[in-house]
């Protein structure tokens, strides 16, 4: 330092992360402001003991300078030392690497499902994978068509504008997650999406239970087969049956759904038994 000059050493000290302080002084301001080395440098545990280390090192009068002096100096002192050792600082990439090519794509699904009414699958849940094609954060975009593994096989192989465009339906995120579900409306038919596929069978299910009221007179739950109905109606005859005191009234209305299951149930065109 010139005595002459007058000029104090001058300080600054910035955060480096949780309970770490990188600080440094100078011979001057005006050395600070032309980028000269500094005179000592640092870490320490706050920003009290920054100071108080680069006062020990070169004096108790210290003129303090910004944080941002330090942040600067700390971040120039990194790319010096890339520079001297011959490696290139990469720049930062903003958003996701892209796959190098020819790597496998990783594909991600959402799953809609939906209950079978007679004749079809008699109250059997379809589960049908749909490709996650693009996210954002406040949609999930995925392909309208049920997911093809064949289909997918060949897209793969062909150049990218060769490829088909895919048609997209948007999932609201926040819906979701919140809900459990959300239902989209795609060719004169609604689709209801899940995160995954138990989730959407448990779903369908609860729904189709709820739907039919012989299943609570009867106390049973989808799935549920003919022997199912069978067995749950010898199970509440027992008690129910005016033979063995039980309520007439109550016994007819488990008879009668009862036979409104097995009609339900029955393959089409077979009579209820």
């Amino acid at each position: 330092m010139s005595e002459e000059s007058g000029e104090v050493p001058a300080f600054a000290c910035c955060s480096a992360g949780i309970g770490r302080w990188f600080w440094v002084a100078w011979e001057s301001e005006a050395d600070a402001r032309a980028h000269a080395p500094a005179l000592a440098t640092g870490y320490e545990a706050t920003a009290a003991r920054a100071e108080a280390k680069a006062a020990e090192r070169v004096g108790a009068e210290l003129k303090k300078l910004p944080g941002k002096w330090a942040s600067g100096y700390r971040n120039r002192g990194k790319e010096g030392d890339a520079a001297s050792a011959g490696v290139t600082r990469p720049k930062a990439r903003i958003g996701r690497p892209r796959p190098s090519p020819g790597a496998p794509v990783r594909l991600a699904f959402l799953y809609a499902a939906q209950g079978r009414e007679p004749p079809d699958a008699l109250g059997h849940v379809m589960v049908a994978r749909h490709r996650i094609v693009k996210q954002t954060a406040q949609k999930i975009h995925v392909d309208c068509e049920p997911f093809d593994e064949d289909e997918w096989a060949r897209r793969v192989q062909e150049p990218p504008e060769d490829q088909p465009k895919t048609r997209t339906l948007a999932v609201d995120r926040v819906a979701l997650r919140t809900e459990g579900r959300f239902t989209c409306r795609h060719a004169q038919r609604d689709l209801t999406f899940y995160a995954s596929e138990d989730d959407g069978i448990r779903d369908v299910e609860a729904t189709l239970t709820a739907k039919h009221d012989w299943c609570a007179t009867l106390g049973v739950r989808f799935p549920c087969s003919v022997e199912t109905i069978k067995a749950a109606y010898r199970r509440l005859a027992i008690t129910a049956h005016p033979d063995a005191g039980g309520d007439p009234a109550e016994f007819r209305a488990i008879e009668s759904a009862y036979r409104e299951a097995l009609a339900y149930l029955a393959p089409a065109g077979d009579a209820a038994p």
